[in-house]
């Protein structure tokens, strides 16, 4: 029930999913019949996108991807079959529902979905003439979305009717804005926050491993017995059983984020004095159950505060994150450093702030 009629392929009655390769510099798009994962057909895209001078293409000028879902240049963007399911819904109306969803990798941002225009309710999208243009994916032409009742969104989604020659060929795609839909799903599953990326990995590991925190001298937390969870791209992080940590120099914030790996994050304040330090520690009371060992636990922000492992300093993550607190989103070259003793204009009520 709620199903948006897909095109089929009345030559095999079966559905057709694009799969695109690059040839002679370009994208090019085919059609895969009978498809199913873990065929020779379902190679993603991205597999057989190779950085300049390596691989069987060595020697053609192309975008450089490091490896899998990985793009490594500003403006260069990879795509692949996403292999599952994928519905978006506003409040009671399933707005799209494909099974040849691509996934979009793109410089400096997380992954996002693109859905055929097949396989959503076009009738419920009206453009607006609000063009945008972007570095890899060429101009975005944006559209409202007037769910039946009355109810226009703004700026709901966007659509690339002419990518540039160096760019997957999205015309007949179109994607959402993702904190203008009520709910996205892949199978039954709910997702939150962005499209999970296929090719990260989140490891908690068991550690008996001796961990100090500090700011500016004052030892916040000494452990023997961290949690080392490391998340592909992303800093090494050490979750501290919550005995282990000082609370007479926490304080509670409200500010509060998202994790489609972890779940939801809450955040605690540090007090030196008459200084407060915002939201240097979160924790997740009910992660998601893969990898549930981290409830109850605190993890310090590396960005912020001296973590020394083993009597061993850790250098100081140049991330996202030490640009826009836990709020962080993307940065760009010149952007300011996070100041944690700044006041926030923001503790995650408004769907708006969640990256």
């Amino acid at each position: 029930a709620g199903r948006v009629d897909r095109a089929r392929d009345p030559a095999q009655g079966v559905r057709r999913l694009p799969t695109l390769s690059l040839q002679r510099g370009r994208w090019s798009a085919h059609s895969t019949h009978g498809w199913a994962p873990g065929t020779p057909a379902a190679v993603g895209l991205v597999r057989n996108y190779c950085p300049t001078g390596t691989g069987s293409r060595k020697g053609r000028r192309m975008a450089a991807v490091k490896g899998p879902g990985v793009v490594s240049e500003p403006g260069a963007v990879a795509v692949e079959p996403a292999r599952r399911r994928v519905r978006v819904r506003v409040d009671d109306v399933w707005v799209a529902d494909s099974d040849a969803t691509l996934l979009l990798f793109e410089h400096g941002f997380t992954p996002r979905w693109y859905f055929p225009l097949a396989d959503v309710r076009a009738d419920l999208l009206h453009p607006n003439g609000h063009v945008t243009d972007t570095l890899g994916r060429g101009p975005a032409h944006w559209h409202d979305l007037v769910i039946p009742g009355g109810r226009t969104i703004a700026d709901a989604a966007w659509s690339h009717p002419s990518p540039p020659p160096s760019c997957p060929p999205l015309d007949g795609y179109v994607s959402f804005e993702w904190n203008l839909m009520s709910a996205w799903f892949e199978e039954d599953d709910e997702i939150i926050v962005h499209p999970r990326d296929p090719y990260t990995r989140v490891d908690v590991l068991r550690s008996s491993r001796h961990v100090v925190v500090a700011l500016n001298g004052t030892v916040l937390a000494e452990s023997h017995r961290p949690l080392v969870l490391l998340e592909t791209g992303a800093p090494t992080r050490y979750y501290l059983p919550a005995a282990d940590v000082d609370s007479a120099l926490l304080l509670p914030s409200e500010s509060f984020t998202w994790c489609p790996y972890k779940g939801r994050a809450t955040y605690r304040h540090v007090r030196l004095g008459n200084t407060v330090y915002r939201d240097l520690f979160w924790t997740y009371e009910e992660p998601l159950r893969e990898v549930e060992r981290i409830a109850g636990h605190l993890c310090p922000f590396n960005e912020f505060l001296d973590i020394t492992v083993d009597g061993v300093l850790q250098a100081r993550p140049v991330s996202k994150w030490a640009f826009g607190g836990p709020n962080a989103y993307t940065f760009r070259a010149g952007d300011d450093a996070w100041d944690p003793t700044a006041e926030v204009d923001w503790n995650g009520d408004d769907p708006g702030v969640h990256r």
